[in-house]
């Protein structure tokens, strides 16, 4: 799910967090005090917000987000380019730039090689010599039944060869499982322009379906066949021939039986057409007569796609093909594609450890890890506290709570096996070769493997939430939080800046612990198992527990997101509930935590209270943005956006909404009234 400190217009389908810049100012109280009572610890850390950022005109309980950053505000023109600003764009280089250029020998040396070959050269040669290997040794000509069709199809996939199906790793029951999903690799660039050829390739991972619709894991089957009275369809049954020429146990991998919970409007183009793939490669394999040559041209058909990658002229060979093919519509080789296909299928795991090494400074993981600690700590006592929950519940939660992985930074041990070496190769194709075999390596050595030890290694594996990412997300399906380097890391978590910005900063530990127990996440149980009935142990519960999120969505529902430039335009409580319940269960998490520090170092009366007011104020600072009503009707309507609504408030919202629900904003301000004020007795708390 998405991280606490996040800006929603680069949500992925894990949460974006962004770096800010360190502007250091004199240390001084934000609103004038009395001379302490009594002497108190002192912040050894530095403090350093820009207080010029502040628009102390405005009452804050009438509008916080802009009394923290309103004249940064005023004085911030968006240009044609950019319809928002962040508080991170100072920083240089950024993160993201840091991670590209990672880099180390073996690295390199796949690089260096992302160029076509020429053809009298011992590289093409090479090449060559492996390309045709992998086909005798397959025994795919030799084959003359469907099922040995298939097995064969699957000894090359082992050697290599792409694959008609891909393997995901995923959590169910305590374990690692995989899931069966369908491969389409290309090498090949559309002619179109840049938007549309950046549209076509998107995706739905398996991961973002089952958060979306976790009913469907009720429909989970093992391609074994062997689960009880349920089993596989006959028209996925070629899977199993597959996998069992990979060398992979069937009984380890899932398909859905069905998608009969999707809505026709929720069945995407891209679903129907994965279900018509499969169908397609099952109604050849069950035609008695023609299945075998069929199939073999099928199989032929995919194996020659790394044909390409041999040479200059094996690459001219195959555009000369294109270009008189209909329906390639222009389409063209392009080593830009080559590089990005295999950056995001196969070498996640691979960056991700030269991220661990190169950016991540020793013991900083035990640190931090010593902070989750206090966090889960807090968590727990606030579940014991819980004034709405029956004991049965709280048993429930807390027994969710106490199995949740931790995972930080890096996994702690590195897969050898999942990790290309490309030091004897001495051809692109090679390469590619080597990175599809070492990630069949790494399913293998981690399916079965329980969830506490191989979550981090199942997720970093996948591009969409390996460690190059400036992320922090919480998987249901592993019952695990993850922080990515990003949020450890200078500027974000820094042991020199002051205790009240760093703790701040945890509030994305309190977010996606919370994100467990959201609208979605409570229907998972401890293992990571979709129950319809969650973690409540009686209808009362869940019936109080959607009272108070309904509360929560009216909220929300009543902030103006851009008076100015949009009067009485509301924000959507309703789209951005899950993520509205883990803002607010992060920061109350994070508060309780600080305030825990605070008490163990001995803060008193004016420096006690102006730390509590610096803890809100870095909130205001954590969200520092600038946006339009273009932006605004883009992220937060899904005006024109392919992927609709974004699941998260907008900046002010993420500020407002959660202040407005905690008693501790109201203490360290005394707060008595204004716009955003809820009387106790209105003041929402979920968790």
């Amino acid at each position: 799910m998405p991280a606490a400190i996040l800006f929603s217009s680069l949500m992925m389908a894990s949460c974006v967090g962004f770096a800010d810049s360190a502007i250091g100012v004199e240390d001084k109280p934000t609103e004038p005090t009395k001379k302490p009572e009594t002497a108190s610890a002192k912040d050894p850390g530095k403090w350093w917000i820009d207080e010029s950022y502040m628009d102390k005109s405005v009452k804050l309980s009438d509008d916080f987000f802009m009394y923290c950053i309103g004249t940064w505000w005023k004085n911030t023109t968006l240009d044609k380019e950019n319809s928002i600003l962040y508080r991170f764009y100072d920083v240089k280089p950024s993160f993201t730039d840091r991670v590209n250029s990672l880099t180390d020998d073996n690295y390199s040396k796949y690089k260096s090689r992302l160029k076509w070959a020429d053809p009298n050269s011992e590289a093409a040669a090479s090449a060559q010599k492996l390309y045709d290997d992998v086909l005798k040794k397959s025994g795919l000509e030799a084959a003359t039944t469907p099922e040995d069709v298939m097995r064969a199809f699957g000894k090359m996939s082992a050697m290599g060869v792409s694959s008609c199906i891909r393997l995901e790793p995923f959590g169910y029951n305590g374990k690692v499982y995989l899931y069966v999903d369908v491969c389409n690799e290309s090498y090949s660039e559309s002619k179109k322009s840049s938007s549309d050829a950046t549209q076509s390739d998107k995706k739905t991972s398996f991961r973002e379906l089952f958060k979306k619709h976790p009913e469907l894991m009720q429909h989970l089957v093992p391609v074994s066949g062997k689960s009880g009275t349920r089993s596989i369809p006959e028209k996925l049954s070629f899977i199993k021939y597959i996998l069992e020429g990979m060398g992979i146990d069937p009984e380890a991998c899932y398909t859905l039986e069905d998608f009969v919970t999707l809505s026709n409007e929720e069945k995407s183009s891209e679903i129907n057409n994965k279900i018509a793939y499969m169908e397609e490669w099952q109604k050849i394999f069950t035609d008695k007569e023609k299945a075998v040559t069929l199939l073999k041209e099928m199989i032929e058909n995919i194996y020659h796609l790394d044909y390409c990658l041999i040479s200059q002229k094996t690459m001219e060979e195959v555009n000369d093909n294109l270009k008189n093919d209909t329906q390639a519509k222009g389409a063209e080789l392009s080593l830009k594609k080559v590089e990005k296909t295999m950056e995001e299928n196969y070498l996640s795991y691979l960056r991700s450890k030269l991220v661990a090494e190169q950016m991540v400074p020793a013991g900083l993981k035990e640190e931090y890890m010593n902070y989750c600690k206090e966090m889960i700590g807090v968590f727990g006592v606030r579940i014991k506290s819980n004034e709405w929950m029956s004991e049965g519940s709280k048993k429930n939660a807390l027994d969710k709570l106490n199995a949740m992985v931790f995972n930080v930074a890096y996994p702690d041990h590195w897969i050898k096996e999942g990790l290309p070496d490309f030091s004897k190769s001495q051809s692109l194709l090679e390469d590619v070769y080597i990175m599809r075999t070492t990630r069949q390596n790494l399913l293998k050595a981690i399916v079965g493997k329980s969830r506490l030890k191989e979550s981090f290694t199942a997720l970093v594996m996948d591009n969409e939430s390996w460690l190059g990412l400036a992320n922090a997300f919480y998987d249901p399906l592993f019952n695990s939080m993850n922080i990515m380097p990003y949020y450890i890391l200078p500027p974000y978590y820094d042991p020199t800046q002051s205790l009240v910005i760093n703790y701040q900063s945890f509030d994305t530990m309190g977010h996606e612990m919370t994100h467990g127990f959201d609208t979605s996440g409570s229907q998972f149980d401890k293992n990571g198992n979709y129950t319809p009935n969650g973690i409540w142990a009686s209808e009362a519960d869940k019936a109080e527990f959607d009272r108070r999120t309904e509360l929560l969505v009216k909220c929300y529902n009543s902030y103006d997101v851009l008076p100015d430039e949009m009067p009485g335009v509301k924000a959507d409580g309703k789209t951005t509930l899950a993520e509205n319940i883990a803002d607010l269960g992060g920061e109350e998490i994070a508060y309780q935590a600080f305030l825990n520090r605070l008490k163990i170092d001995g803060y008193t009366g004016d420096n006690l209270k102006l730390m509590k007011q610096r803890f809100f104020l870095s909130l205001g600072e954590e969200w520092r943005s600038k946006y339009g009503a273009d932006h605004v009707n883009y992220l937060a309507f899904g005006i024109d956006n392919p992927d609709g609504p974004d699941a998260h408030s907008m900046s002010k919202e993420r500020v407002n909404g959660v202040v407005a629900n905690m008693n501790g904003w109201y203490e360290a301000f005394d707060i008595k009234d204004g716009a955003l004020y809820r009387a106790p007795k209105d003041r929402i708390k979920i968790w």
